[in-house]
């Protein structure tokens, strides 16, 4: 019982937020690196 007292826990619904926090911003960081590969192709077709 000693060793469980000295762990950082947390609840379930933390948890559960920063997964959804995370889901979020797993799915921003995919749409800017789809941002980026347009505007790079752009850049190698020579517009602005």
């Amino acid at each position: 019982m000693q060793g469980l007292r000295r762990l950082e826990l947390v609840t379930r619904e933390e948890f559960d937020v920063q997964s959804q926090v995370l889901a979020r911003t797993r799915a921003r960081l995919e749409e800017l690196e789809g941002q980026v590969a347009r505007l790079e192709a752009e850049l190698t077709r020579g517009r602005p």
